[in-house]
């Protein structure tokens, strides 16, 4: 990540702005404009992010203000993600399996749930899940006036207070 942009989990180059990197066990990562924002993962497959005003809202992140899903591949997105902005301005993240059952099988989407008897148990079609291991949600959030970088900035612009 840099100053002026970040490139997400599936190589794409996107403005930077405040990013939260959600994994899979509800661990994070954010970067120095997010900072103070914190994750946890209720159960499987859902996720709150905290200490934020709902997505950033300068649209640089496309139609959905913020969320980068990871893809396969062939660019097909492998999970779908329902999301809701709360009264408080946290964002409740829950993502579901996505099989794309209209390509023929060898391009499927199969990730195995759970191994039974040697046997691979798939995870079926908007089936509740986490974030797949070794992929992550990149979220673009919109921090309050009294975050860490924006007291920074602040500060910056202020210069500091001498007392004569």
């Amino acid at each position: 990540m840099t100053a002026n942009y970040y490139v997400d989990g599936n190589g794409f180059v996107k403005k930077a702005s405040p990013i939260i990197k959600i994994f899979s066990n509800g661990s994070f990562e954010t970067n120095d404009e997010s900072e103070g924002a914190t994750v946890q993962r209720i159960e499987t497959g859902k996720y709150l992010i905290n200490g934020v005003l709902g997505y950033n809202p300068d649209g640089a992140w496309g139609i959905h203000n913020g969320v980068s899903v990871p893809k396969n591949s062939n660019g097909l997105e492998i999970i779908y993600i329902k999301d809701k902005v709360l009264s408080d301005g946290s964002i409740e993240i829950q993502t579901f399996h996505r099989q794309h059952t209209n390509l023929p099988e060898d391009f499927q989407n199969w990730r195995v749930k759970e191994i039974i008897d040697e046997k691979p148990i798939y995870y079926n079609d908007s089936e509740q899940c986490n974030i797949p291991p070794s992929t992550w949600l990149d979220i673009s959030v919109e921090m309050p006036a009294d975050s860490i970088w924006n007291q920074q900035q602040a500060q910056k612009r202020i210069g500091p207070i001498t007392v004569a």
